[in-house]
């Protein structure tokens, strides 16, 4: 990796020839990129408006090699495992520009590493907290397994009601051959969060990977998530779960990129969307030539539960080998009228019946979520939701 002043400097200047996006780029048909508000941004803070919380480790992780700590500590202390990961996941396909401009002021996020053969058998558990007002956060998140590791990380977003701010946020995740990773993301920002959210995950020969992005709060959020199977054996597992209400916009793209034979990926995506609030999904499935014997799903379910909430969805398949297995689904629609009137004829107040039917709507994820923690923690926030204040 060069030097880190360099990178940052080839960044700026990157984001700086990049135009500004138009509303008739394909990338932004359906979210004005007028909305974000980024103003003149081309500096760091002296003092980061954010903070990242995480439980020390065990002792006997730490004496495994396990990492989990802050970036600057890490760029400090663990050199040359940053230049063998960071910035080296490749290159996504959208947010071209916001992604310079977090490559240019990023200094600060979170680190976390687990050694070949270690197994973590305890999530690992981290947080972001929004700390004071900012125009814009630029925090990164870098997660790698080697070869035959396991680890689970929860990782949350929080923030206090503050004025307006864009969290422009990357994530990259590395699974070595053989490796599992568990990674849960959990927003919930504030009204007054902007989101342009970069998760980009690399999957070596036979490694399993479990992603599950839970957007509930932020204004906007404009979110690109890749997975690309670099190895042949490797199953990734993809689940997302969105419930917006009010005026929430959420623009998600995912890319499942198959790039080696007998590789695996099942997406499932669901939104539940109340007042005028708006989910816009879409979702490529790419099978290279070589990738043969692939077999890929991807499926995206929305819930309407006001008559001016909204949902778009655009499925695309790139196949490009012969020998594959590879199907979707889409769905849009209101609250089912028999189920609601069946609720409510039995004395169910109508609140407490949507409740029940948003719940039933999200079981089909919360049931692939293989920790019981976190599931209820996602169903009580769910609820909280729904509940007027």
């Amino acid at each position: 990796m060069a030097n880190w002043t360099e990178i940052q400097k080839t960044a700026l200047a990157r984001y700086d020839a990049l135009p500004w996006p138009v509303a008739t780029d394909e990338e932004w048909r359906r979210t004005d990129p007028a909305a974000i508000q980024l103003g003149n941004v081309r500096t760091r803070p002296e003092k980061q408006p954010f903070r990242i919380v995480y439980e020390p480790l065990a002792p006997e992780l730490i004496h495994a090699g396990v990492i989990l700590t802050d970036l600057e500590t890490a760029r400090k202390q663990f050199p040359q495992l940053l230049e063998r990961y960071l910035y080296q996941a490749g290159n996504p396909l959208g947010l071209v520009k916001f992604i310079a401009l977090h490559q240019a002021l990023s200094t600060q996020g979170l680190f976390c590493y687990v050694p070949d053969g270690v197994q973590v058998e305890l999530p690992l558990k981290t947080r972001l907290e929004l700390t004071q007002p900012a125009p814009a956060i630029f925090p990164h998140v870098l997660v790698a397994a080697g070869r035959g590791a396991q680890v689970t990380l929860i990782d949350e977003r929080r923030s206090a009601a503050t004025a307006p701010t864009v969290c422009d946020e990357m994530v990259e995740i590395f699974a070595g051959e053989g490796s599992t990773v568990r990674m849960i993301r959990l927003q919930q920002w504030d009204s007054g969060v902007t989101e342009l959210f970069t998760q980009r995950a690399v999957l070596e020969k036979d490694a399993q990977f479990l992603n599950i992005q839970v957007g509930l709060g932020g204004l906007l959020t404009k979110a690109n998530v890749e997975t690309i199977l670099t190895g042949p054996g490797g199953r990734s597992e993809l689940l997302g779960i969105l419930f917006g209400s009010g005026r929430q916009h959420f623009d998600v793209h995912t890319l499942q990129d198959h790039q080696a034979p007998n590789t695996f990926s099942d997406l499932l995506y669901k939104s539940a969307l109340a007042g005028q609030a708006k989910s816009i999904y879409t979702g490529l499935i790419r099978i290279a030539k070589q990738a043969q014997k692939s077999n890929a799903y991807q499926a995206n379910r929305n819930l309407l539960l006001s008559s001016e909430a909204t949902a778009d969805s655009v499925p695309m398949l790139e196949i490009e080998a012969d020998d594959v297995r590879c199907t979707h689904g889409v769905a849009v629609g209101p609250v089912d009228e028999e189920q609601a009137f069946y609720l409510t004829s039995r004395g169910i107040p109508p609140a407490e019946a949507e409740r029940l039917i948003v719940e039933g709507f999200f079981e089909q994820v919360f049931r692939r979520i293989p920790l019981e923690d976190l599931r209820e923690q996602l169903m009580a926030e769910v609820n909280r939701r729904l509940t007027p204040s």
